[in-house]
């Protein structure tokens, strides 16, 4: 009891000593951590030239804790001890680390990069140095994507890599047209898209924010590494993974609205009335029972195009975090980007994700993986009565209202009064539904082993997965005698696309005195998988029931292909001192689209390097830090011909009037031919690349021919052999030859910075022989053939007659009787004294003599300033769309230039008479419609500002370590004659991509935008 009490009572006071004891020993653990921990402060210089660094990033190892140089250079930082590594890094200069020990001072002076050797190139299975590569490659990294922002993976090339040529559809979702020096067949021109190692599609789906780098294989040395799939060039696209350091979030945010940047001068109501007035009479028709009464429409006068063009706002939504320690890395990422088209009805959303992670199990084995989800919503621009929807806009009657409500679907368009029959453009955007949903999956597991310290062994495997669903829909409506629809119409098509790859890579590499030997042996296997499922139905009753249930005239098909390929593939680099570089590879691919006789194909290439400023009598050029000449010579493939062409497959939709009953049959339409094979494609390359002043100039220089041999067409066959389509073969020939010039200077010191880069490439492509093939017609209109494809001329040129003027009163017009005053001369090119199909020509040709490119990087302090220029020129383009404003054949709206056209009044004019049905058919495919294509565009011009690090630092307390504000506009100004919407033209939908591009149905055009960003990292 008395020690209870005792406890009870001394307790107190051994809790005052223990409170004591614990003040003392936290005071005493303070100090020592804050006798470790201090200020380090100094001043970053240039090594080369003495100047100070502004900006300069300076963040302790495998912490996020970090500062930036002031506009004089100095810095002052917190470090937490004397073992605490300082890394000083900036762009243009070597990364430099220092243990701090126990300095208060650390003045540091920087070594100038020498950024064009010591890069890091993406080759195919692999990586190189920039010093060492022997091939024509183009690259394109993470930095130049994140300074402007562009849409889609191709956008992200275009006008960056000499030779390349990327022509954007304005429509929202749209894949652009990609041409890797010129076109090399009349089948598929499209490069071989290689996504982390797989060889894979879908590049919409890919977030521009997840792109590391893009490099553009132009060459054999190196593309044959692909083999059969790259006679069109390799674009291999590397996602972004982690790096070693604290966890680092990034958040890359803009929002913007987007215009038309051109429309067009159609005529108002009573210069249609006029107009229409003018051509009816002087085709002997009478005008339209409406325009002698307006009636209800007296005072409706639509801007059709005000209608269907509007403001359409962008926006691009990224947050990624990345980091890792020396066992494990990761990067992962979200993004979201929507963006509404500038036309009613179109539109595209993207929803991706993608986590990379690689893991080092131990010092020889690795594993890891790469996997992007990404799901897209694109809303298509409705095509309705063959027709686009500018088409449909530009020909609409300007006093028909948009809207009627006593008119089901609630729409108005023209009747049989109005003597017209355009559609209506706001209803087919607002009642017709073209949805394209797309899900993709597209992932990599790898595992890693060092097998010895020079010999590694890598197995992959990929999947590329694609799931597609296209809804369309049209509700019944009325909107006039000539745009209505008594049913609802339901289609759904759905697609599914399967490809996996597996991939045993091994790799040998081993220095030996001056002696460097890198190996690699390579068997792979990719399968591919498409099957797609059809249906469509009417229903009659109601517009409430979107889904083919209850439906009448139901209809379902399906189809199902596959393709095969396996491979075996050896490379050898070899170089002496990184003076003397000889690269070989050779690719043996087996194809099951390919006869028995020619199912493998072997595609060998050869390069040579001299990296003459490494040799001896150099030396006293200080001035020349890189000068290597480079050659090479190899073979690549085409097999995109589409599957089973080879055999003679069977048709079943015949039928035979049997026993007076139709009987359903199946045939074999097409002969078969199965010794076909590869198009290979031999390329040789020529290739200069100098760098100045420790390469802060660079120039290269390319020459290049390629030829394509054994292009597949169609050869004649005598109808009697009673086939309904021609066999194919391997009979074509094609060349493609050209220069590339590429440049840059860059200044990365002092308050003001910059870089400047430029490219120019030029091509001439030939079909130099078509052997027994067809001669090869392009897309057709009203009657002609706008391109055709014939021995000694450019693939798809454009076709047509030479006008000559107009035949003015008391002219002799004989070589065209149906010729009146005020109509077109065409030329006899043939001088045979009549005007026919034989006097068409050559009118021009949609690829550029030259595309070109302008880079141009600015820093002065925390501001920034990028913009890029990017044109074409010397190409044509066939304006059809002025076929719609000025062709007036029968009575549609116009442009404002008919109000020039002929008459006995106005004989001095270059438009012709205005007449219904077009006796002398001056509507036909001339150079009447053909256009100058090029142009010089502002493409991106982006001004931002970067909060000073002090700033941060005291706003948040070390928790941001960057954040940039910036403006950007795309496509600002256009300097181009071109009379079009615009000057870029891709190819309409459904039109053959490589014999109907350059022609201008009306198709979308690019919008200008404004947009405002945010890039935050903490």
């Amino acid at each position: 009891m008395q020690q209870q009490d005792y406890l009870s009572s001394g307790f107190p006071y051994f809790r005052k000593i223990l409170i004591i004891v614990c003040l003392l020993a936290f005071n005493a653990l303070s100090n020592s951590l804050y006798g470790q921990q201090r200020t380090v402060t100094g001043t970053v210089t240039s090594a080369d030239t003495g100047e100070t660094l502004p900006g300069v990033n300076i963040l302790i190892k495998g912490s996020s804790t970090g500062t930036a140089t002031d506009i004089d250079g100095n810095y002052s930082i917190q470090v937490p001890s004397s073992d605490a590594i300082l890394s000083f890094s900036f762009i243009g200069f070597e990364v430099l680390e220092i243990r701090a020990g126990n300095n208060s001072t650390i003045d540091v002076a920087l070594e100038p990069e020498l950024s064009a050797l010591t890069e890091v190139v993406v080759v195919g299975y692999g990586t190189q140095e920039r010093a060492k590569v022997t091939g024509a490659i183009s690259s394109v990294s993470s930095e130049q994507i994140r300074a402007l922002p562009v849409p889609n993976l191709a956008s992200a090339i275009q006008g960056r890599a000499a030779g390349v040529s990327v022509t954007n559809a304005g429509s929202p979702g749209t894949d652009p047209i990609v041409r890797v020096r010129g076109i090399g067949t009349v089948g598929n021109n499209d490069p071989l898209y290689v996504i982390d190692g797989v060889p894979a599609g879908g590049l919409n789906q890919i977030n521009p924010a997840d792109i590391e780098s893009i490099e553009v294989l132009k060459d054999a040395s190196a593309a044959a590494i692909y083999g059969s799939r790259a006679a069109n060039g390799v674009v291999l696209v590397t996602t972004k993974k982690g790096t070693q350091g604290a966890a680092r979030v990034s958040v890359d945010s803009y929002y913007g609205t987007q215009t038309a940047w051109r429309q067009l001068d159609l005529l108002n109501r009573d210069q249609y009335l006029d107009f229409g007035r003018d051509l009816l009479e002087n085709g002997g028709d009478s005008a339209p029972q409406r325009f002698d009464n307006l009636g209800e429409f007296a005072n409706v006068e639509t801007d059709w195009q005000a209608e269907m063009f509007r403001s359409a706002p962008i926006q691009d939504h990224n947050v990624a975090i990345s980091g890792g320690t020396e066992t494990v890395l990761y990067n992962v990422s979200v993004g979201y980007f929507k963006q509404e088209g500038i036309m009613r009805g179109t539109g595209f959303e993207r929803v991706s994700f993608r986590s990379n992670t690689d893991f080092k199990i131990n010092d020889r084995i690795s594993i890891g993986q790469t996997l992007t989800l990404a799901y897209s919503d694109r809303d298509n621009e409705p095509f309705s009565g063959g027709r686009s929807q500018i088409e449909h806009i530009v020909k609409q009657v300007p006093y028909i209202p948009v809207r009627d409500a006593s008119r089901l679907g609630g729409f108005r368009s023209p009747d049989r009064v109005d003597g017209s029959d355009p559609e209506n453009p706001v209803l087919n955007a607002e009642l017709r539904t073209n949805r394209q949903q797309d899900f993709k999956i597209l992932g990599t597991g790898y595992v890693d082993v060092a097998i010895y310290d020079n010999l590694k062994y890598k197995f992959l495997v990929g999947l590329d997965i694609g799931l597609g669903t296209q809804d369309q829909y049209t509700p019944r409506f009325d909107a006039g005698d000539f745009n209505f629809q008594p049913f609802a119409s339901i289609q759904q098509n759905r697609s599914t696309f399967v490809s996996p790859l597996i991939s045993n890579q091994l790799s040998y590499s081993k220095t030996f005195g001056d002696h460097t030997i890198d190996a690699l042996a390579v068997l792979e296997q990719q399968t591919f998988k498409q099957t797609g499922l059809q249906g469509s139905g009417q229903n009659f009753l109601t517009n409430d029931v979107r889904v083919l249930q209850g439906v009448q005239n139901q209809t379902t098909s399906g189809n199902e292909t596959e393709y095969a390929l396996i491979s075996y593939i050896g490379r050898i680099n070899y170089d002496y001192a990184q003076k003397y570089l000889i690269s070989a590879s050779v690719r043996r691919d087996g194809g099951s689209r390919f006869g028995p006789a020619n199912k493998w194909g072997t595609f060998p290439s050869l390069s040579l390097g001299w990296r003459m400023s490494e040799e001896g009598f150099m030396q006293a050029v200080p001035e020349i830090s890189d000068l290597k000449l480079r050659a090479s010579y190899g073979e690549t493939g085409n097999d995109r011909i589409g599957d089973y062409v080879y055999q003679g497959t069977i048709n079943s939709n015949f039928f035979y009037n049997f026993n007076e009953s139709l009987q359903g049959g199946s045939t074999i339409s097409n002969l078969a031919n199965a010794d076909l094979r590869w198009e290979t494609t031999i390329m040789r390359n020529i290739g200069l690349d100098l760098g100045l002043f420790n390469d802060r100039f660079n120039l290269s220089v390319e020459w290049f021919d390629n030829t394509t041999e054994g292009m597949i067409l169609g050869v004649p066959i005598p109808p009697s052999l009673g086939y309904d389509g021609a066999p194919v073969a391997n009979v074509g020939n094609v060349s493609n030859k050209g220069l590339e010039f590429t440049a840059g200077y860059r200044k990365y010191t002092g308050d003001f910075q910059f870089s400047i880069d430029g490219n120019i490439g030029f091509v001439n492509n030939e079909l130099t022989s078509l052997g027994t093939g067809n001669t090869i017609f392009g897309p057709g209109f009203q009657g002609d053939q706008m391109t055709f494809t014939e021995e000694g001329q450019p693939i798809a040129y454009f076709y047509g007659w030479q006008t000559d003027g107009i035949f003015q009163e008391g002219e002799d017009s004989s070589m065209q009787p149906n010729a009146s005053p005020g109509d077109i001369r065409f030329v006899d090119t043939n001088e045979d004294g009549t005007i026919d199909d034989a006097d068409r020509t050559n009118l021009g040709h949609y690829l550029p003599d030259f595309t070109y490119g302008l880079n141009l990087s600015a820093n002065y302090k925390n501001f920034d300033l990028n913009m890029f220029v990017q044109g074409v020129q010397g190409n044509e383009i066939f304006n059809l769309l002025r076929f719609h404003t000025e062709g007036m054949t029968r009575l549609f709206n116009a442009g404002t230039q008919v109000l020039d056209r002929w008459s006995p009044e106005n004989p001095n004019t270059d438009f012709p008479r205005a007449v219904s049905g077009d006796p002398n058919r001056n509507a036909r495919a001339s150079s009447r419609w053909i256009e100058d294509g090029s142009y010089l565009r502002i493409k991106n011009l982006s001004l931002g500002y970067t909060i000073p690090a002090a700033t941060l630092e005291a706003f948040s307390q070390g928790s941001i370590s960057n954040i940039r504000v910036y403006l950007s506009s795309q496509n600002l100004l256009t300097l181009t004659d071109y009379s079009g919407y615009d000057p870029e033209i891709a190819v309409r939908t459904g039109v053959d991509s490589t014999l109907g591009t350059g022609i201008d149905y009306g198709q979308f055009p690019a919008a200008r935008t404004i947009m405002a960003g945010l890039q935050l990292t903490f």
